[in-house]
């Protein structure tokens, strides 16, 4: 199983965009490999939080028996000395007892929700395009599944691609690479903005090995 990494640059400035399409589970040499190329970035965009601000879900990722490791455990972006926005910041104010506790009470829900959805799971159960069947929409039916798409994936693709528009209007004459590390779920949303709305478009593609065998 392999995930392509991908440049998408634009013919009148020299910003580039440098998407990593992650999978959450893999051989410890996939992460090894994003760490070595987002390093050399200028900045960062990362799914999920800083380290240390999920450690129910952090511990969840370290049970595994497989030889696999997860990313939660295995790819550590704030020791790579490149500025990293995050998905989820710490608050600069010191927390309530009350947030606290919530943030404890979300961080432990996660954890075993993340679980029971196959968060954790050997990449290989994953479906290929080609065992998918194209008129099963089974997955979108119901108010409660269309909920959690709209607050999984739709909702964070939108914060994700204004991120990126906002660092395009900043840094756009800048002549620097930005990493996004994010889930390979969101690399639609984020390609088909960044080509229709702000005129990027692949020049590079790169295989890494995710799962051997």
């Amino acid at each position: 199983m392999r995930s392509a990494v991908l440049t998408l640059g634009r013919r009148t400035s020299p910003l580039r965009f440098v998407l990593f399409p992650m999978l959450h589970v893999g051989e410890r040499s996939f992460y090894d490999e994003v760490a070595e190329r987002a390093a050399r970035c200028a900045l960062i965009v990362a799914e999920g939080g800083p380290s240390g601000s999920a450690p129910a879900q952090e511990q969840m990722a370290r049970l595994r028996w497989d030889g696999l490791v997860d990313q939660l455990d295995a790819l550590d972006l704030e020791s790579l000395g490149v500025p990293v926005i995050f998905e989820s910041e710490r608050p600069e104010r010191d927390r309530t007892g009350a947030e606290r506790l919530l943030d404890t009470a979300v961080d432990s829900a996660a954890a075993v929700g993340l679980r029971l959805l196959g968060r954790h799971r050997d990449p290989r159960g994953i479906r290929g395009i080609d065992e998918a069947d194209e008129h099963d929409d089974r997955w979108v039916q119901g108010r409660m599944a269309r909920m959690l798409r709209k607050a999984v994936v739709d909702d964070r693709d939108e914060r994700l691609v204004a991120t990126l528009t906002q660092i395009h209007a900043e840094r756009h004459g800048d002549p620097v690479d930005v990493a996004v590390v994010y889930g390979a779920a969101h690399m639609y949303a984020v390609v088909t903005a960044l080509r229709d709305d702000l005129r990027y478009y692949v020049q590079n593609a790169e295989w890494l090995m995710v799962r051997n065998g």
